[in-house]
């Protein structure tokens, strides 16, 4: 354990010349893990400030996928929609929600399945890119995505949470 950490109700403050230790325990609040299900965490679950880094875990008895470069929580199986999707390196799933993700800003892109406008996604642990959000989808038949994230198999492994 690194000198220098103080615990605060889950949360850790760390010195700015000091690195955030990725498997630090989760914050809880009525034994429901937060920031679950989106790119952003809200003022009301979190209080974020430089000196402090949070980061969502998933419950360890359930199967996760997890980044496959610095093993942060991605997303829950339960959350896994499809796995016949393509991402710009190979195969990728399709996910209703995810932890430990940072978004970019919206572009409009041609995929394979038409125009979509979709922001660029990232693991808040390595700053890798694993895949994109969709913002938007143009064709009716696509909007069932909108809200939905992508992520490539090249940039996630599952765990099955044995120990």
């Amino acid at each position: 354990m690194q000198t220098g950490l103080k615990w605060l109700s889950g949360l850790v403050s760390l010195p700015s010349t000091q690195a955030f230790a990725p498997f630090s325990p989760p914050f809880r609040q009525n034994n429901s893990i937060l920031g679950t299900g989106s790119c952003e965490f809200t003022a009301d679950m979190v209080k974020l400030s430089k000196a402090k880094t949070f980061q969502a875990y998933l419950d360890s008895c359930h199967r996760r996928y997890i980044c496959v470069h610095c093993r942060a929580h991605l997303a829950s199986h339960d959350d896994l929609i499809s796995k016949s999707f393509q991402g710009s390196q190979g195969r990728a799933y399709l996910f209703n929600s995810v932890v430990n993700v940072g978004c970019g800003p919206a572009e409009e892109r041609v995929l394979l399945t038409g125009l979509h406008a979709v922001a660029d996604i990232y693991c808040e642990s390595c700053h890798t890119t694993l895949g994109w959000k969709y913002e938007q989808a143009y064709e009716l038949s696509q909007k069932y995505k909108e809200g939905k994230f992508i992520i490539e198999l090249s940039h996630m492994v599952k765990d099955n949470g044995w120990a």
